[in-house]
């Protein structure tokens, strides 16, 4: 049994941020409009992993600052059913309920429907119900591609690595923009593709060990998504600089967060950056105007997915590419395939490798 944490915080400032969009007012006696005042998110693991718990933590507690609504964090309540949480969280009557993982898709609408309670989901737009269910969708592939393209341009032995905990829907995206990112840059780069394990999202020492083998094989990139385990990924990339005495030998790529202030940050080129900010004040916004029940999607157009600015020099050259790729895809000219199945993702990395041949 996962341990489960808790904190409740009070947060009443009573400004906003700039460039949110500002929330309608609720209207009382007016029928299908009410005003939040209690938000509850939860989480699998803990928000200190500088990852997917982190970066939807904070934001949602920023915004609750600024909104003067009250948060509370309900963080490592692992992959079990969380039913018995959500009904905890129902009694201390909040508004809404962020269902923040992939694993909740299903169990967090089932308790909705039940309880009259309204809540979020990652990855599943079937089971949007008005007043009830909202859905997350992210498709990071387009910015997974500039990431891919950075990749292929930035590689002295030609080879480059993907290594994920798990295959959701989220990770298969990026796999899939990184990969074709790297080929239609410069297709004689190798990729290699390395699963830690089923759902191994806070395995660090597997991650570790999955790093220091595709390493060993060449690869001076990581493109690495892991959460948790991203740490065991970081630990490789270090160990191995620090033997060879060169802190830039193999270089690291992130996902949904910015470690560039951590032990990563000396040799993290970027990372395919998650920012909630937006689909979360809209979710409010919906809830209070009685308009809940719809499917938001981050994307590098609403830049509720974007690349971060690289903590480490990168050659101009490369950036060049990067932004006119960016271009590309923005204008319609580059396409980078939604992959979010599995076999389907394994088809076209097979694909792509044997057009390397």
């Amino acid at each position: 049994m996962n341990t489960m944490s808790r904190h409740r915080l009070m947060l009443t400032v009573g400004v906003f941020f700039s460039g949110l969009a500002v929330p309608l007012a609720a209207t009382p006696g007016v029928e299908g409009q009410t005003e939040v005042e209690r938000v509850a998110i939860v989480t699998p693991a803990s928000r200190t992993n500088q990852g997917w718990d982190q970066q939807a933590i904070d934001t949602l507690e920023a915004i609750g600052e600024e909104r003067g609504i009250e948060v509370e964090v309900v963080e490592e309540a692992g992959y079990d059913p969380v039913t018995p949480i959500l009904r905890d969280l129902a009694a201390d009557d909040v508004d809404l309920i962020i269902c923040h993982a992939s694993g909740y898709q299903a169990e967090c609408p089932e308790f909705a429907n039940a309880e009259g309670i309204p809540v979020v989901v990652t990855e599943n737009p079937e089971a949007v119900m008005e007043g009830l269910v909202s859905d997350i969708e992210t498709q990071a592939q387009e910015v997974a591609y500039l990431a891919g393209v950075m990749a292929a341009a930035e590689t002295e032995t030609g080879t480059v690595a993907v290594v994920v905990s798990g295959e959701p829907p989220t990770w298969n995206y990026m796999t899939a923009g990184f990969a074709q990112g790297v080929h239609d840059t410069d297709p004689e780069v190798e990729i290699i593709y390395s699963v830690i394990g089923e759902a191994a999202y806070d395995d660090a020492p597997n991650a570790r060990r999955v790093t220091e083998t595709v390493i060993a094989a060449d690869a001076d990139i990581v493109f690495g998504m892991g959460n948790g385990s991203s740490f065991g990924i970081i630990q490789a990339i270090r160990d191995h600089n620090a033997d060879v005495d060169d802190p830039d030998s193999v270089r690291f790529i992130d996902v949904i967060g910015d470690k560039s202030d951590s032990e990563a940050g000396e040799f993290l080129m970027t990372s395919v950056l998650f920012d909630y900010t937006d689909v979360y004040t809209q979710f409010i916004d919906d809830l209070e105007a009685g308009t809940f029940g719809s499917i938001y999607t981050m994307s590098l157009e609403n830049e509720g997915v974007r690349l971060l600015e690289p903590p480490i020099e990168i050659a101009s050259e490369t950036m060049e590419l990067v932004e006119e790729a960016e271009g590309g895809i923005l204008d319609g000219s580059i396409t980078v395939p939604a992959i979010s199945d599995a076999g389907e993702l394994g088809t076209i990395l097979d694909d792509l490798a044997e057009g390397d041949e």
